[in-house]
């Protein structure tokens, strides 16, 4: 069922212009029937869960290979509308910020997602649920694009408990209703430093826990396929990352490193704590500071040589540096 939803525009100037984080939207494609999906989807589910944070997941249940699945029918148009602009022809089959990945092995989906970890993106996405019916997504920009956009408004259910004829007995993610067009909204992104508003009315379907709702929301170049960001009610308020770490002074060095690696930020900040990851996304080394400080140092001589992302947590924001190990 489509939902009526109210447009409201505002442009606001930016203090600044920046690039912001890029959260990493994957589009898993499974059904309930599907063998192959029971016996995969546990292994990728792991990969995923062993990421901190940055993802988003909406779980898509086409008719292939089998159209009687019950969450396909459930809403058969929206699933179909994202098989189709897909071409989907088989399951399970996963798309990161609209790219095709390999389902072969947890390891490739684990290599796919640190690829794109640490990217930014020229705009944020931010949803605000304002009541249990309505929502507000706020699009900020750093940039003038030029470009076939869509906003995609999504209501899912973040969990699922429901024993599936392939042995399946827990779902996340699942696309229960699109708020927006099954083929997204048309948008114009704001200028470079501005912003926009667009507010949505919607329910919760009947068969779907009002407690698990929640909405998602991001926008996509119609034409390419790229998702440009996405978020949700969860994400921290997005801040840019590479602005945070300017205006931090968050500096590294050596860069390249062998044994130590020191930390340092401006007059006005202080190191709560350090968590360096690997390319693929796992948690590699914490260090927490008992007191907070302007210096630290970090050892690394147990890394294996590479290239490693330094998440420095600030207080109250979270600044980002790459650095490699020899």
């Amino acid at each position: 069922m489509r939902f009526r939803y109210i447009i409201i525009l505002m442009l606001l100037p930016l203090l600044t212009e920046a690039q912001f984080e890029k959260k990493i939207l994957v589009e898993w494609f499974t059904n309930t029937y599907c063998g192959i999906c029971a016996s995969k989807n546990p292994g990728l589910q792991e990969v995923y869960k062993s990421f901190t944070g940055g993802l988003h997941r909406m779980t898509i249940h086409p008719d292939v290979p089998y159209p009687q699945c019950s969450l396909h029918n459930f809403n058969k148009e929206d699933n179909l509308a994202r098989e189709s602009y897909y071409n989907i022809g088989g399951t399970p089959s996963l798309f990161l910020n609209g790219q095709s990945t390999s389902t072969s092995s947890a390891l490739a989906f684990g290599d796919a997602i640190g690829a794109k970890l640490g990217q930014t993106s020229s705009i944020s996405v931010e949803v605000d649920e304002v009541s249990s019916s309505q929502v507000r997504i706020t699009i900020e920009s750093s940039a003038d694009l030029s470009g076939e956009y869509r906003l995609f408004v999504a209501l899912l259910e973040k969990h699922l408990a429901f024993d599936a004829p392939n042995g399946e007995s827990e779902h996340f993610d699942v696309l229960r209703d699109f708020v927006s067009s099954a083929d997204g909204d048309p948008v114009n992104i704001p200028a470079a430093g501005e912003s926009m508003n667009v507010s949505y009315s919607f329910f919760v379907p009947d068969g779907v826990d009002p407690d698990e709702a929640y909405i998602l929301a991001f926008v996509q170049n119609y034409s390419t396929k790229e998702i440009l960001n996405s978020g949700t009610k969860f994400d921290e308020i997005s801040t840019s990352t590479v602005d945070a770490s300017d205006i931090a002074e968050l500096t590294t060095f050596p860069n390249p490193a062998t044994d130590q690696l020191h930390v340092g930020v401006g007059k006005d900040f202080d190191i709560h704590k350090m968590e360096i990851f690997s390319q693929n996304g796992q948690l590699m080394k914490s260090v927490s500071l008992t007191t907070p400080e302007k210096e630290a140092s970090v050892g690394i001589s147990a890394l294996s040589s590479g290239t490693y992302l330094l998440h420095v947590d600030l207080g109250n924001t979270i600044a980002i540096s790459r650095f490699i190990k020899e």
